[in-house]
């Protein structure tokens, strides 16, 4: 093998080495930056989930209630003696009720029962 053609090969083997090391170190990065980026997105999601309780806390009936009772001393929930009851009378509602289509029987259509509707049946 002449000197010209080794040298020749040597240059292409390292050149290959090289894109080959490049590729290589290109999908560890990716693959760090990929597990920075899952790291982020759950520290997200665990501020979120915190997030959304206090939000939760802070929209409760009893949190709204005492600050409201706190803001104004004057305030008292109600009791039943200021509950006024209404009595009122119902009527039946008659024309909503839709009366059902009579259906034909017709002993034709007996003989085509398998064109009725069909029924889902659990399997065996």
């Amino acid at each position: 093998m002449s000197l010209k053609a080794y040298f020749k090969i040597a240059i292409f083997m390292t050149i290959m080495a090289l894109l080959y090391i490049h590729m290589q170190m290109k999908i560890f990065e990716l693959s760090y930056n990929g597990k920075d980026k899952e790291k982020i997105i759950h520290e997200l999601n665990d501020s979120n989930g915190a997030l959304s309780h206090q939000i939760l806390t802070l929209e409760s009936a009893n949190n709204i209630g005492s600050r409201l009772l706190d803001h104004d001393k004057d305030l008292q929930f109600t009791d039943n003696v200021n509950v006024k009851v209404m009595v009122v009378q119902t009527r039946p509602m008659r024309h909503l009720i839709q009366p059902k289509p009579k259906v034909v029987a017709s002993p034709v259509w007996n003989l085509f029962s398998f064109l009725g509707a069909q029924e889902a049946k659990a399997s065996e």
